[in-house]
């Protein structure tokens, strides 16, 4: 029998193929139905194997063979590589996750810096306390601002692996689409909590801090935030004040004017707003009746407009302007600054759909989360913002949907007891459909969820 001699390269080539064969292909029933059989070209090291996979026998064995490359299918290696996957998913996904909050989070802090200005020209808060209504919007405006940055995260980490076709090698590696929903769904449930305590706790209490804030500054009497050589809105809006200088040892103003309106009275002689001027003023509080007044001392009252029948020029020594000094309630009290237990503990029905809208912030977060792996495959011509136009439609369809339910709640027209939980159900329904049309799952996905 004749011999054939072959280039030592040659030789080594075939070797490793063989041995590759031996050691990285096996028959996993574990792998998802409709993965194609695939090929490696061996390298003269066989722990390096070469990619991408043989396109030839995609066509071939699609959606028909079992038979699936797995690297590490020795003995003990195949939750190895799985662990590794997963870690490389999640790095990937928190990577993208934290460029996305802080784009969101510069943002939002934008439009929430301009609407609190506008707020302070107002006098609706003031200004010694924008940095702390800032501060306590933000716990708010989190509650909006997370859910979406996961969706996001997901969706655009998932369609680079898809882009850069690096989804298939993992897929070869025996990580099917199931165990990708399964880890997301973990890192779901996990944001879910952290939202849950800005819903219930956080987001509450910050709440009820910025109703007291704006309560405090629209409340009469106060003068406490007057600032030196402004004009200064006071007594929710119907007096102006103006103060050349404080004495920070004894708190007097100096040199102050005064503006106020006030009801007309024809039989009394009052017109309809007066104007004080004063060389020093101080805040004085009676302690028989409880009432506030602004003590202005050496200087002149001005009522009326000059050539008006009541106009009245009145000087004094000692000339006191009484304050309404009303207690710091919070009187439209909204429904977001009333703790959890005191929702829970009421039985009116805006307090109880409050409740369960907070609860359901929190699973708004695993119902995106599902909905992001089967949204995020892409094509290479797609590119990684494939399908980011519709994933945005399908959130803004999403929470507005759960808007109108909320209506509906408080309206009465849905039972108290069917709450927003079916909602979220749909959304998960939804993610799960949408990946048995992709990947061509042919048993139920409940059978196959341990072996994902």
């Amino acid at each position: 029998m004749r011999s054939v001699r072959r280039p030592a390269g040659q030789d080594h080539a075939s070797g490793g193929k063989r041995r590759c064969k031996r050691l990285l292909f096996s028959r996993r029933k574990d792998i998802p139905v409709g993965l194609p059989a695939a090929s490696l070209r061996p390298t003269p090291d066989i722990n390096r194997l070469q990619w991408p996979l043989d396109k030839s026998a995609r066509p071939a064995a699609a959606g028909k063979s079992r038979i699936a490359c797995v690297p590490f299918a020795f003995s003990g290696a195949g939750s190895l590589a799985t662990v590794i996957i997963t870690r490389y998913l999640l790095k990937e996904i928190f990577n993208t996750l934290l460029g996305v909050l802080l784009v969101l989070g510069l943002i939002a802090v934008s439009v929430q810096m301009v609407g609190s200005l506008g707020k302070v020209a107002a006098g609706v808060i003031q200004p010694g306390t924008l940095m702390l209504v800032l501060g306590l919007n933000m716990f708010s405006l989190t509650t909006y601002i997370l859910p979406l940055a996961l969706y996001l995260a997901i969706l655009l980490s998932l369609s680079r692996l898809y882009r850069d076709s690096e989804m298939t090698a993992i897929a070869a590696c025996g990580v099917g689409p199931l165990h990708i929903l399964r880890t997301v769904l973990i890192l779901g449930i996990l944001f879910a909590l952290i939202q849950g305590v800005f819903t219930l706790v956080l987001t509450p209490w910050a709440e009820a801090h910025y109703s007291r804030l704006t309560e405090k500054s629209k409340r009469g009497g106060d003068i406490e935030g007057v600032i030196p050589g402004r004009f200064n809105e006071f007594s929710g809006a119907q007096g102006v004040v103006y103060v050349e200088s404080i004495d920070e040892d004894t708190g007097e103003l100096k040199n102050v004017f005064v503006q106020m309106r006030q009801k007309p009275s024809r039989q009394h002689g009052r017109a309809e707003q007066f104007t004080v001027v004063a060389e020093r003023a101080y805040k004085q509080r009676d302690e028989k009746t409880g009432a506030t007044f602004l003590v202005l001392e050496k200087g002149a009252r001005y009522e009326g407009l000059p050539g008006d029948e009541h106009f009245a020029v009145l000087e004094f020594e000692r000339h006191g302007i009484r304050l309404q000094n009303r207690p710091v309630v919070v009187r439209d009290r909204r429904h977001r600054a009333i703790s959890s237990a005191e929702l829970l503990g009421s039985e009116r029905l805006d307090y109880q759909v409050e409740l369960r809208w907070r609860i359901s912030s929190a699973l708004l977060c695993i119902g995106l989360a599902m909905l992001a792996v089967p949204l995020s495959r892409t094509s290479q011509r797609q590119g990684r913002y494939g399908k980011l136009a519709v994933a945005m439609v399908l959130y803004i369809l999403f929470s507005n949907f759960l808007g109108v339910v909320r209506g509906w709640l408080g309206d009465g027209k849905l039972p108290l007891e069917l709450g927003f939980w079916w909602v979220h159900l749909l959304a998960m329904v939804l993610a799960l459909l949408l990946l048995q049309r992709q990947f061509g799952l042919r048993r139920p996905w409940w059978r196959r969820w341990r072996r994902a």
